[in-house]
């Protein structure tokens, strides 16, 4: 477990980071005015929204509202944890991190991990030798040429070759000092008998599992003739488990977020032609069915899979599982099948990539593919049948949280089964004991709005179609206010009393605003960014990257002061108007009278 860094430190390593120095690394920055512009690194553009501000050492793209500081860009770019992230940059700009006691335990497990990465790392050099320098890798360089793989490739996943012998490497590693016990423990080679060890790969292609620091935690290597098993993967041990891993995720998870999906398919080739024609999400499971972590390890990047598995019996029940637990993780998933090729690497090779393109538009919702699945197996033919297929498919549909997809699932059901729309919503909610709360409830709100008053052009001169989306219905002034305020208190700390004074502590309408608020008021500095918050990050970069004239900003203050009075004030005469209605309708006219009353006193108050 990695030890905490003190904050002491993490702001030190903040002041001493060069914000356009460290981007400059990854985009070509153009100057324009007080911020730098270029191609945002996190989505594909053609016109510049990358913005970096380097007197607040922010960055933020308006395109797709990913923003934050120096160490928040570097995690994003490098798939890097904080503390990795934070240690980079130390080292780079020269901060001394203090040095956490271990206890002896903790020493010798970081020793061991230590030795073992070392000595995976020497293992992958070794087999990337012998498949480039080496007459015996001819054959391995003839099969990843036929394979249609690039020499890029090639570098990039570090692939290798284990010659036809039994101790090449046991032998190649022990003149690096490297015991077989060490090699045994790493998964390297095989303990046949007391001290007698074995190469564990063998004339075989060598397929690297990387990290996110693109260094080896494991191996597969795929035989190049009628040898079985035709894959073989690295044991589980000590610092190597197979279920929190995916094959290539050291360089799809920015592919990943800039295409908005993952796309997961089943082979360690099929992710490297994948990436190579320039799907750039794709990802792999490592030999076995996809677990809960790696489930949990595609959701930290996106909220949707495609997935792309083998078009055969075994395939097809391996995708069905798969998207289960995806499901259940609370991914969307799509399905995609291939026409006339087993996998996406023979598409891609005998059609092209057009073809996985069609293929890939054409994919079906999970629950479609099993439906489809289910009715190819055994179609049902007589109405209980129908009904058991619907049950099962309803832990699926119930999982939706959309109610307008939930309601599309139902109507697919009832056209394809030959039911009523009612019928297939009733067996469906029978399935859980809270139906009551799945019941269709549609609720309209009134207060979308705009609010008519005097300062409404100071306002809306700050606001533009690039705002960070907003989560809940609030009026487009009242949000404007809220951003320009949380603005003008990182200008300048000591208006804080007088905004409570003014609107108090409990106004704000967007939770992520008020979220920042009070972080910020806490805090007592603009420095109160929480680096786990991806949604703080994105919105507090977006506020301070927007260039605003503050020269009037007394001016500025009290109109988005008065903005938000004036919306707090419709909201009352519109909670009058509802309250009005319903004494009206109860029979009590004269408490409807009153309201007409004090909402005729309010609306002329607010004429003046």
């Amino acid at each position: 477990m990695e030890s905490r860094i003190p904050e002491e430190i993490v702001e030190e390593v903040r002041f001493r980071a060069d914000m356009v120095e460290i981007v400059s690394g990854y985009v070509n920055l153009q100057r324009k005015g007080k911020n730098y512009l270029g191609l945002c690194p996190f989505h594909t553009e053609k016109t510049a929204s990358f913005t970096v501000n380097q007197e607040k050492q922010m960055f933020h793209c308006f395109g797709c509202h990913v923003g934050g500081n120096v160490i928040s860009f570097l995690m994003r770019k490098e798939n890097w944890t904080f503390p990795e992230t934070v240690r980079y940059l130390a080292d780079r700009y020269g901060v001394l991190l203090p040095q956490e006691e271990l206890s002896r335990s903790q020493q010798q497990e970081q020793k061991s991990r230590k030795r073992w990465t070392q000595i995976l790392d020497w293992a992958a050099m070794f087999f990337s030798e012998n498949l480039l320098s080496h007459p015996e890798g001819a054959a391995a360089r003839a099969y990843l040429e036929g394979r249609g793989v690039s020499e890029k490739m090639i570098h990039d996943f570090r692939l290798g070759y284990a010659p036809n012998r039994w101790d090449t490497l046991l032998e190649a590693l022990r003149e690096r000092g490297v015991e077989p016990e060490e090699l045994a423990e790493a998964g390297l080679v095989i303990e046949h008998s007391p001290k007698k060890y074995y190469d564990r790969f063998r004339h075989r292609v060598i397929f690297s599992i990387l990290d996110s620091r693109k260094q080896p935690v494991a191996f597969g290597g795929r035989v190049l003739d009628d040898s079985t098993p035709k894959y073989l993967n690295s044991p589980e041990g000590k610092f190597f488990s197979k279920g929190r891993h995916l094959y290539g995720m050291n360089q799809a998870h920015q592919g990943i977020r800039e295409k908005g999906f993952a796309l997961l398919v089943e082979g360690y080739l099929d992710v490297i032609a994948l990436q190579q024609a320039g799907w750039i999400n794709a990802v792999a499971s490592l030999g076995t069915a996809l677990t809960k972590e790696q489930a949990k390890l595609i959701n930290k990047y996106t909220q949707r899979v495609a997935l792309c598995y083998d078009s055969d019996a075994a395939g097809i029940q391996a995708a069905l599982r798969a998207g289960e637990i995806l499901y259940q993780t609370g991914l969307r998933v799509d399905v995609v099948s291939l026409r006339d090729a087993k996998d996406p690497d023979e598409i891609i090779r005998a059609q092209g990539e057009k073809a996985f393109q069609e293929a890939l538009d054409q994919a079906k919702t999970y629950v479609e593919f099993k439906f489809h699945t289910m009715m190819a197996e055994r179609p049902p033919q007589t109405i209980p049948e129908k009904a058991v297929l619907v049950t099962r498919l309803a832990p699926d549909i119930l999982a939706v949280k959309s109610p307008v997809e939930r309601e599309g699932y139902e109507r697919f059901l009832s056209f394809e089964l030959g039911l009523t729309l009612e019928a297939v919503q009733r067996e469906i909610l029978s399935q859980t004991r809270e139906a009551s709360k799945l019941s269709r409830k549609r609720e309209y709100s009134n207060k979308t709005k705009d609010i008519s008053v005097n300062n409404r052009d100071t306002i809306n001169k700050q606001e533009d179609q690039a705002l960070a989306p907003v989560t809940v219905t609030v009026p487009q002034g009242v949000y404007g206010a809220e951003w320009i305020l949380l603005r003008l208190l990182e200008e300048d700390l000591s208006r804080l009393p007088r905004l409570e004074a003014e609107l108090g502590s409990g106004f704000w309408r967007v939770p992520i605003h008020e979220k920042i608020f009070l972080a910020l008021r806490n805090a007592g500095s603009r420095d109160f960014l929480s680096y786990d918050d991806e949604e703080m990050l994105n919105v507090w970069s977006h506020i301070l990257t927007r260039e605003i004239d503050i020269t009037q900003a007394d001016k500025i203050f009290m109109d988005c002061v008065r903005t938000i009075h004036a919306a707090d004030r419709e909201d009352r005469v519109e909670d009058l108007q509802v309250e009005m209605a319903q004494r009206e309708k109860s029979g009590d006219f004269a408490g409807a009278v009153a309201l007409l009353k004090e909402i005729g006193e309010r609306l002329k108050r607010d004429e003046k």
